[in-house]
């Protein structure tokens, strides 16, 4: 029985073989752990506009106030590249779902405030996988949280602070 021998023609077709599977490879692993990355942040933008409605329904309606608002619900907690206070959007609602446009701190105005929205908009994902972004960054979309309001800073003592 003659021994098995490589042919002088397959010599090197291991290295061959062996990039185009890790090419294969590394570029699933990349997928994945993007994936995971967009997963992350869909989660902390959701969660972040959850927060921002919360503090605006239990905060008072000024503009200042409006303005501790978004920034305490960024500050800090939000681990995102690029996020700003002009990500997030708070809107006061009347009970007609309908966005009230009188000045918040008028008291007439202030009790027909029935609901609090806040929204995140124009964040922009950017991709992170090594020599292959091509500049190609993603739109995230909305997300939206519409809660009841509650005291809006108003105690039975008076206002309170956040």
């Amino acid at each position: 029985m003659k021994p098995l021998t490589l042919n002088k023609k397959q010599h090197g077709i291991t290295i061959v073989e062996f990039s185009i599977v890790a090419t294969l490879f590394f570029i699933i692993i990349f997928a994945i752990i993007e994936f995971g990355r967009l997963m992350f942040t869909w989660h902390v933008l959701n969660e972040t506009s959850r927060r921002a409605a919360r503090l605006a329904s239990v905060c008072q309606v000024t503009t200042n106030e409006q303005a501790d608002i978004l920034t305490a619900a960024i500050i800090d907690d939000v681990p995102l590249p690029n996020f700003t206070v002009n990500n997030i959007q708070i809107i006061y609602l009347d009970s007609n779902g309908e966005k009230i446009t009188d000045s918040l701190s008028d008291e007439s105005t202030f009790l027909t405030i029935k609901f609090v929205e806040a929204k995140i908009v124009d964040y922009e994902i950017n991709l992170i996988i090594p020599l292959a972004t091509f500049g190609v960054d993603f739109s995230s979309p909305s997300f939206t949280t519409q809660l009841p309001r509650e005291s809006l800073g108003v105690t039975r003592t008076g206002l309170s602070d956040c």
